[in-house]
Parts: structure tokens; sequence; C-alpha cells
């Protein structure tokens, strides 16, 4: 099987790693490997895919119970039996059974052991290192899997992998000698990791060197975490010139997102509508990024506007102007994509967002109570309808949401720290004094530097804590 990448994929590929990565970044795991699934299943051949993946599905797996990976073992005692002889009539196909059990739950060696035999029908050796990799990473100390892990590492060219295995195994041997099979097993590894990394240099020091370099940032920029204006420049070059060559609908999305790096807004906008215009159809992901392009384009005009306003004819006018345009845009494309898309919880928290933003606070409290049904955007929903109750001077109602929404968060992160924040508002609100203490000094023990809550806390404690 010819690997891919995810910049050689169709966009809704892209698309799925970004929002998978998203989900993540929320610390919503299972969500995260939802939206994989049916991407992998369809596109064996992109090893990104995997990696992201089992990297979700061990993440997942830390707040699952013990009965969940038992079930997952007496089901794949049915399963894998039938797995194995699929694969070899159609291994594409047994590689997507093993991946709909995956990811119920990854702790399933059985499964993982199938799902390495299916890849290896398949011709796809980086099937077979996430299988057999996870598989060591959950149950170490088998030599004999790590022995084939290592072997199918130097066929997804990642032998200087491969040699830190060989290396661990010979560590680890009882024998104060090593024996001759694990000594040529060693020296071949070693072979191998020496050429792997002449090979590296060779690509460094050779003319191939800028296009690995553009591949590089090419990955960065559909991760979106490049934000440089210079490499986006230089992807811009690279994207126009085989528009030339090969118009498509992908190479302009492409094109667009650098431009957006690149702060070329105009230009970023009309290959959006490009794109829009190619599909035909209404895509809620694509619009969001047309709006994105175009309010950053009032926003730059604006701010030309207002860094020099003698230099214009009724500058603060036209400056009025473009911030209504800017709401009103926001507003129209919201709507639109929320009425379109009902289903789509994504779309209505984004207009019960944009609902408080605009003050509308009895529309977002709506919104949100309808958003907070669907457990993906239930905490972020509830933290809005504990601002909500605060904007309306209602405390008791607000700390009735955050108390919600905290109990489902279990980590110290950004989510967390916000409804924390508001909370202690909320009790500040109310008269505990106490009680909004203990929850800004939460956020202090992890970051001290949170907006005003040094503040906060000298105003509720004295001044002894601000220090």
């Amino acid at each position: 099987m010819e690997r891919k990448t995810v910049s050689q994929a169709q966009i809704y590929v892209r698309d799925a790693v970004n929002r998978a990565a998203q989900q993540a970044g929320m610390k919503d795991f299972n969500s995260a490997v939802k939206t994989l699934l049916p991407v992998i299943k369809r596109n064996p051949d992109i090893p990104l895919l995997f990696e992201k993946i089992r990297e979700y599905e061990i993440n997942k797996l830390k707040g699952q119970s013990s009965s969940a990976r038992t079930s997952a073992a007496i089901t794949a005692i049915f399963t894998v039996p039938i797995i194995y002889i699929v694969a070899a009539i159609d291994p594409l196909k047994a590689m997507a059974m093993c991946e709909n059990s995956l990811a119920i739950c990854v702790d399933n060696p059985a499964m993982l052991n199938a799902l390495a035999a299916a890849s290896e029908k398949a011709d796809a050796p980086w099937g077979v290192v996430s299988a057999l990799k996870t598989l060591c990473n959950l149950h170490p100390g088998n030599e004999a899997r790590m022995r084939r892990l290592a072997d199918a590492m130097q066929q997804n060219n990642q032998a200087l992998d491969a040699l830190k295995i060989h290396q661990e195994l010979l560590k680890s041997s009882a024998n104060s000698s090593a024996s001759l099979a694990q000594q040529a097993e060693l020296r071949s590894a070693m072979a191998l990791a020496s050429i792997e990394r002449g090979n590296f240099n060779d690509r460094r020091n050779a003319h191939a060197n800028t296009a690995d370099a553009e591949d590089a940032m090419i990955a960065q920029l559909l991760e979106g975490t490049i934000h440089d204006a210079d490499q986006a420049r230089v992807l811009i070059n690279r994207f126009t010139a085989e528009l030339k060559k090969n118009d498509s609908i992908d190479m302009r999305r492409k094109l667009a997102d650098a431009y957006m790096v690149a702060e070329q807004y105009e230009e970023a906008l009309q290959e959006y509508r490009n794109v829009a215009d190619k599909i035909g159809v209404m895509d809620p992901v694509l619009d969001k990024h047309i709006e994105k392009a175009y309010i950053a384009q009032l926003k730059q005009n604006i701010a030309i506007l207002k860094a020099n306003p003698e230099a214009y004819e009724n500058a603060e006018a036209q400056i009025a102007d473009l911030e209504k345009e800017c709401l009103a845009y926001r507003w129209r494309h919201t709507v639109k994509r929320a009425e379109q898309f009902s289903g789509d919880m994504q779309l209505q928290f984004d207009l019960g967002v944009l609902q408080f933003e605009s003050n509308m606070f009895s529309e977002a409290v709506e919104t949100f109570t309808k958003v907070s049904d669907n457990p993906q955007k239930r905490r972020a929903s509830l933290v809005y309808l504990g601002r909500c109750a605060i904007a309306t001077n209602e405390p008791e109602k607000a700390i009735a949401y955050l108390d919600d929404a905290i109990k489902e968060m279990f980590r110290m992160d950004i989510q967390k720290r916000e409804a924390l924040y508001y909370l202690g508002n909320a009790h500040e609100m109310k008269g505990n004094r106490e009680q909004a203490l203990e929850c800004y000094r939460k956020i202090s023990s992890n970051m001290s530097n949170y907006r005003d809550i040094k503040e906060r806390i000298a105003a509720l404690a004295g001044t002894g804590e601000n220090n």
C-alpha cells in the first residue's frame, strides 16, 4: 500500500484531524476518537491517522473502568477469528473491523494483534507499528513482541526506533553476554540506522532539502501551528505554481490557509469563496473560514484607520460602519449555519456565544440549555449558563450551573480555570467570601497570574496573599 500524508488527502480528512485535535485539547478524547474513526477506516493509507487515534484511545482508556476492558476481551473471543478469516480475503476490511473495536477500548491485546496481522497483509507497516507499539506500551515485557515491533519499524523506515528496541532488549537480557542471534540483530539494526541517518543528512544537504522544508511547513499549516508570515509566503508561491499545473479544491483551500497566516485576508477570502463555488453546497466549516477571513479583513482596515485617522476622510464614521458590518456579518452567517444545520451542536453553541456577547442573555440561556444535553458541549454550555446568570444578577443559579460543570472537570486546564473563576465571581455576588477565596486560591496554585485573581484574593483576604 502506498502511504499518503494528510496534505495529499481530501479536505474532509484535514478537517477531521483538526477537529479531533481541538476535542483532545479539551480532554474530550471520546469525541476525538469518534471523529477519526470513520476517517481512518476510509483512509488506511495515511499513517498520521493511526498515530493520532491510538494517542486519543490511550488517553480515553485512562477514564475507562476495568469492566470495559473485560467486556472488550470477551467480545474479541468471538470477533477476532472472523477478522483473521476476512484479512485473508480483504485485509483493509479487516483493519476497519479492528478499528471499530479498538475505538471502544484500546486495551484489547487480541484485537491489537489482529490489527497488526491485517496490516501486514495490506502491506501497511505503519498499521503494524501502531498496533504493536500500543500493545508493548500497555503490556510491556514481551521480548518476542518487541522484536516483531522492531522488524515492523524497520519496514516502516523507522530504523533508529528499531535500534533503540534492540539495545533495550540487549540490556534486559538475562544472560551476561548477548547471544549470537542478538548480536546479529543489533548489528543489522545499527547498519539500517546508519543508512537512515545518512539518507537524512543527504536530504538535508541536497537540493531536495527545500522540498522537505516546504513539506514540513505544509504539515504545520494543516495542524494550525505555523504562524510565520515568511514561511506562509513560501507556501503561497508553491501552491500558486501547483495550481497552474492542476487546479484542485484542496490546493485552493491550502492556499487560502496560507494567505490567512500571511495576513493577506482579501486573497484568502477570494480563495475560500472559489472553493465554496466549486463545492456548490453549503459547507459549515468552510463558511466559518470565509467569515473569519472577511472579519479579519474588516478589522485590518479598522486598524489602519485608527493608526492614522488624519489621512482619511471621516475616519471615525468609517470605523463605526466597519465595526457594525463585523457584527452584522457574524450574525448573518452564524444564524444561517445554525438554521441550516440544526442538529450540529457546535454551530448551535456558536450561536449561543454570539447571543451572549450581544447581551441577549435570555436567548443565550435557551440556546445553551438545549446544547447542554449534548455530552461534547455540556461543560462549556454550563459555564456559559453560569455566566448568563451572573450577568442577570442571579448568583444562586450561576453557582448551581458552575458547580455542575466543575464536577465533570477532572484536570486543572483552561476550561476548569475559567469555570472556577466565574464560580468565584458568583460567590462574591452572593457574599460567600470563603467560597470565593477557595475558588481563586485553587486557580492561583495552578496559575498565579490568571486574570485579576491576585487583586481579588487581596481584596477578600488582605494584601498578604498578593505577594
